[in-house]
């Protein structure tokens, strides 16, 4: 890992800690709780995930008579090892959103709900007519889970074409956007749109229960195995979006595939994840702002990657 990227790799861990410090703070403060069999369960798989790190990093300093076997251990080895740090993170993350969402700010839907009508939007009638076309609707279901897909698949594909630095930026990217989008939805919470106007379908509304047990106290225990995404304002799924399609810009024709998957993803963000238009045009904006900023101060000086992506995906 060159020094530059092994900095960034340290301050990660750093940052992730220091989070998780406030996580425990916060929580002895209020008493909030975390179920025993969660926790057990992520400490299994960080261990696990530096298991097959240590592992991998024990095949790369074999000397191959094929050097370019060595050179993929060690790629594979950086990828596993950001891996894990984004897999900590997502977990302190998690709980992080659950305390802030205890803040019980005054609810913004209505702001973001007139927002839309300004522009035109109205989301129980776009809903409806989604609804409307099962086809459409079968979709944009599938565009909108690619996210959790696309999160083991990116690596996967940057790791193969020997991108590990692009991976490197988006976990950067991942856990600025993370942390970002929390602290706005602390004095603008809003609630999702599937419990605003009412919406029980299947993978609606109960996607989202958490929000108003924990902000109102109703719950203080959190099973880290069964979260949900409480933030509406921005929204995260957009800015992820905009994320992978970012790190795949220089795997050859998955890039372009990535783009119209991750735009199909965006959209569907408003029907299938019960956000306002608000949300989504907030996204777009904390995206690109996410994007270029960790681009100009953590990777401006990034390595050339001309004659590094195997003909396999370039051809």
């Amino acid at each position: 890992m060159p020094k530059q990227i092994r900095a960034l790799y340290g301050a990660a861990w750093r940052f992730t800690f220091l989070l998780m410090l406030i996580d425990c703070i916060w929580a002895v403060r209020i008493g909030f709780r975390l179920a025993r069999g969660g926790v057990m369960l992520t400490i299994a798989l960080t261990g696990g995930l530096v298991a097959i790190s240590g592992v991998l990093w024990v095949l790369s300093r074999i000397p191959y008579k094929d050097a370019s076997r060595s050179v993929f251990y060690r790629n594979v080895v950086d990828v596993f090892l950001w891996i894990t740090v984004l897999a900590t993170f997502s977990k302190v993350c998690v709980v992080f959103q659950y305390l802030c969402v205890t803040t019980n700010f005054p609810l913004a839907s209505h702001a973001f709900i007139a927002a839309d009508a300004a522009l035109g939007f109205h989301w129980p009638d776009t809903y409806r007519w989604v609804l409307a076309h099962p086809w459409l609707h079968r979709a944009l279901g599938w565009a909108y889970a690619s996210g959790a897909c696309q999160l083991f698949v990116v690596p996967v594909i940057l790791a193969i074409t020997r991108n590990t630095r692009d991976y490197a930026e988006f976990v950067v990217q991942f856990m600025v956007s993370a942390t970002l989008v929390i602290l706005i939805s602390v004095p603008f919470p809003a609630e999702s749109a599937f419990v605003h106007f009412g919406i029980h379908d299947p993978g609606t509304a109960s996607t989202v229960s958490d929000f108003g047990l924990f902000r109102t106290g109703q719950a203080r225990e959190l099973n880290l195995s069964f979260v949900q995404g409480l933030v509406s304002f921005p929204s995260l799924h957009t800015i992820l979006a905009l994320c992978f399609a970012y790190a795949l810009r220089h795997a050859g024709y998955v890039f372009p595939v990535a783009i119209v998957l991750n735009a199909f993803m965006i959209v569907s963000t408003l029907t299938q994840g019960g956000h306002y238009l608000a949300d989504v045009l907030s996204g777009l904006v904390a995206g690109a702002l996410v994007i270029g900023l960790v681009r100009r101060f953590a990777f401006q000086a990034a390595s050339p990657v001309a004659g590094r992506i195997p003909s396999a995906l370039t051809s």
